[in-house]
């Protein structure tokens, strides 16, 4: 993914919506949705959608739904992918920045993407995560 090319409103274009794409990365809880609805409902979606360039949506889903539920305006930026893989490896760096994804989590998401990256021939790591150093084990005998 190189450059940013466009930006549209949703009163311009509207998201396609791949299942593939949505269904990668697990669903928020219902308390993290809640906050996330109260939030857009007062301050609007200040967030944009990332689309690829043939306005497949790529994050955003959950503000997406929660914007067409209760009419609320949002943007949409059109990000240069090199193909649906890369749009892929994007999805889960961004979310293991903003989300606390478990390993097993992690391991999930890697398990969907294991096809498509062995047909590519490409290295990712989606389980990259770093963890604090070992420490020795406590003597707790006497």
């Amino acid at each position: 993914m190189n450059e940013t090319k466009r930006e549209y409103l949703s009163t311009e274009r509207s998201p396609v919506i791949d299942p593939e794409l949505r269904d990668l990365l697990p669903y928020i809880t219902s308390e993290e949705r809640e906050a996330l609805t109260a939030d857009i409902l007062k301050n609007g979606c200040y967030s944009p959608m990332i689309c690829m360039e043939d306005m497949t949506l790529v994050d955003g889903h959950h503000r997406y739904d929660i914007c067409t539920a209760h009419n609320i305006p949002y943007r949409m930026v059109i990000l240069d992918f090199e193909d649906k893989l890369d749009a892929k490896e994007w999805m889960v760096n961004t979310q293991k920045g903003r989300r606390n994804l478990s390993v097993y989590q992690l391991g999930q998401i890697a398990l969907k993407l294991k096809d498509d990256i062995e047909a590519s021939g490409r290295t990712f790591s989606v389980c990259t995560r770093s963890r604090p150093p070992r420490t020795k084990p406590m003597a707790t005998r006497c």
